[in-house]
């Protein structure tokens, strides 16, 4: 990614790699939110954070653990926002996106500072 992004915007590919032991997802004070799998609970809380009206964040975890709203998904939700599709209609075409890979996002400093840089 960082190879494309140079490539169409200019500059030095910059990679910073870190190591989050996953154990503190259970195990401290850290507020978390895990999604397993493609699910109505999870469509409507991408769609809440994407629909935000003021750009921000529409929860209070520290960290939260899910499938990628990658483009493809991102464009079912615009689908969704724009009212092209249905709310059953967004969900059924998430069903047939391939290659389900899943992230963490970390939406806090406390999150940030449980990273260690490698």
């Amino acid at each position: 990614m960082a190879d494309f992004k140079t490539m169409a915007e200019g500059g030095e590919p910059v990679i910073n790699k870190y190591e989050f032991d996953e154990k503190l997802m259970s195990l401290s004070d850290l507020k978390t939110k895990s999604f397993t799998e493609y699910s109505e609970e999870w469509a409507k809380f991408i769609f809440s954070n994407r629909d935000s009206k003021n750009g921000g964040s529409v929860h209070n975890y520290d960290i939260v653990y899910g499938p990628i709203a990658n483009d493809r998904v991102g464009r079912q939700i615009a689908n969704l926002k724009d009212g092209y599709i249905t709310f059953g209609m967004f969900m059924e075409r998430l069903k047939y996106i391939e290659g389900v890979t899943f992230q963490y996002a970390f939406c806090t400093e406390l999150a940030i500072s449980k990273l260690k840089r490698l």
